[in-house]
């Protein structure tokens, strides 16, 4: 039985994993602690995700048994340094340093390896399951990878390489910045403006111009990045950045394009391996909940998962699953439950930071918690430990009515956000098939990774959480047995309004990442960004 570490170093999403005995016990993206998001923190250590585990659990790099590392870029670094360091603020070649020291710990996982391995054992999937993985690149020059997994045992069979092929997500990368956003950050952003634009075949083709499929598994255009900027720099002259049509219908195509293109290979790789009916996903293309949406209505597969840490901040989980199966602790796929593996506070905690400020408390009713929903407020729920992954699950979310259509100008404005994407909404199980149109993929949903068509009943009693361009809408299937507080205060809504949903955003800021700490929390409150804040077994609200 052994304590493993799980450390991803890449360029972006840095976090840590601990499985203790073939537990996943903490996985952390570094984004939650530092408090400055991923897309804009490159090459960085998994330093602070790291130390708050350790501090946590008071299992060091030091007395684990094996440290799993993916993407070591930055720990080769230090091999040329050759120099003593000496200065007690150099905490990236402090934390090389110290890794050098346990180099008989570590093992090695690949980027793509990782990726499959944090979603086809997370999967459930005991039968003939084809792996999946996509994205901008990685350390081994690998644009994406397919597996074929079975009875807990997985097999690579094919890969994308960098330098001969490229990649989708290249794509999406490059138009952030046209845009006035940031890379890895803000594709999503792009994505929701997607449903308002029109087909043009002028951009349709300039998208064709930077990556075409060519058949036999195979994308031409070798590390397209530069012929995507070339393109895009063009386009930015002809002034297709300028303005809200065009941006609309550059997202447009970009996003139509996407699911041509991957449609196109997913068929052949179909076609390959047509015993395999189900199908799971990692990697960052997959964040593109409309794509996930296109694959699973496509009647390829009867069933698909998508990994919840989907981009690289799921790396170190994958990478800490491969090294618990090699030493025999992970037995088969499991069923992710859920992924409230971040950190937690005591209630002592939150009291004691209540206590120096100007607000008031009583004991948690969900009761109350529904009616003040009903009523309007926008009501932060802090609860337990924070999740992993880019979505907000319920233990760090904001709930609003999902009744009013206002109610997107009225979040953005009181979040100081400039967002475009649909709120999404949060379903509790036993209604999930009866609003959305669910098509084998309900654990998927559990995790608010895949869009799904509203049924036409329900449309016009939930717009805050519809694209009214397709009715469509992101949901999260709430069980009672591993989401209770999030079930409870939806039960207690639903029995006052007959709606068994609710909108849920995740609880931070323009700029920031999903809050981890009380201080954050009661900051949001303090400054009038929400109403009320549920924390533990208290509702707390300004004086």
């Amino acid at each position: 039985m052994a304590t493993i570490y799980g450390l991803f170093f890449g360029a972006h999403g840095q976090s840590t994993t601990l499985i203790v005995d073939g537990e996943i016990k903490y996985a952390i993206e570094d984004e939650r602690i530092t408090r400055v998001k991923a897309g804009n923190s490159w090459w960085q250590a998994p330093i602070h995700s790291l130390k708050a585990i350790e501090d946590r659990t008071g299992i060091t790099l030091e007395n684990v048994d094996i440290i799993s590392i993916s993407d070591p870029t930055m720990l080769y670094l230090v091999q040329y340094h050759n120099k003593p360091v000496t200065d007690p603020n150099d905490e990236m070649n402090l934390f090389r340093e110290r890794l050098l020291k346990l180099k008989d710990k570590i093992v090695w996982a690949e980027h793509h390896e990782s990726h499959a391995y944090s979603t086809y054992y997370l999967s459930g999937f005991t039968g003939k399951t084809l792996v999946l993985t996509s994205d901008g690149g990685s350390y081994e020059k690998e644009y994406g990878t397919i597996w074929l997994g079975e009875n807990g045992k997985m097999n690579k069979v094919y890969n994308i390489p960098l330098l001969e092929q490229g990649s989708i997500a290249n794509l999406w990368f490059y138009a952030c910045f046209q845009y006035g956003w940031r890379g890895t950050k803000d594709e999503g952003k792009i994505m929701g403006m997607a449903g308002h634009g029109e087909y043009n075949e002028y951009l349709y083709n300039a998208f064709k111009s930077c990556l075409r499929y060519k058949g036999n598994l195979e994308f031409d255009c070798p590390e397209n990045g530069m012929m995507i900027e070339f393109v895009y720099a063009r386009l930015a002259e002809e002034g297709w950045f300028e303005g809200l049509k065009n941006r609309q219908d550059f997202a447009y195509n970009l996003q139509k394009y996407t699911e041509d293109i991957f449609m196109e290979y997913l068929k052949d790789v179909h076609s390959r391996y047509p015993d395999y009916n189900n199908i799971a996903l990692a990697g960052g293309v997959f964040a593109n909940v409309k794509l996930n949406q296109v694959i699973n209505e496509s009647g390829l597969y009867d069933h698909i998962f998508v990994c919840p840490a989907m981009g690289d901040d799921g790396i170190s989980l994958g990478s800490a699953i491969k090294a618990s199966i090699d030493v025999g602790d992970w037995k088969g796929v499991k069923k992710l439950e859920n992924v409230f593996l971040g950190l937690d506070y005591t209630q002592e905690e939150i009291d004691n930071h209540a206590s120096i400020l100007e607000v008031e408390s009583q004991d948690l009713s969900y009761e109350d918690v529904g009616q003040l929903i009903h009523e309007g407020n926008i009501i932060a729920l802090f609860n337990g430990r924070f999740e992993l992954g880019p979505r907000a699950l319920g233990a760090r979310s904001v709930m609003v009515r999902p009744t009013d259509a206002k109610t997107h100008e009225i979040l953005n404005t009181r979040l100081e956000r400039h967002e475009i994407m649909p709120f999404a909404p949060f379903i509790m199980s036993e209604f999930a098939n009866i609003v959305f149109d669910i098509q084998g993929s309900q654990h998927a949903a559990e995790f608010m990774t895949m869009c799904y068509t509203v049924r036409e009943e329900w449309v016009d009693k939930i717009p805050a959480v519809i694209h009214r361009v397709d009715n469509t809408g992101r949901p999260q299937i709430v069980y009672k047995h591993n989401n209770p507080v999030f079930w409870n205060i939806l039960n207690e809504y639903y029995k006052i309004s007959g709606i068994p949903v609710m909108l849920n955003t995740s609880f931070n800021g323009h700029g920031e990442p999903i809050i981890n700490a009380p201080d954050q929390a009661f900051d949001h409150l303090m400054r009038g960004t929400i109403d009320y804040l549920v924390a533990g077994d208290k509702i707390y609200k300004k004086k």
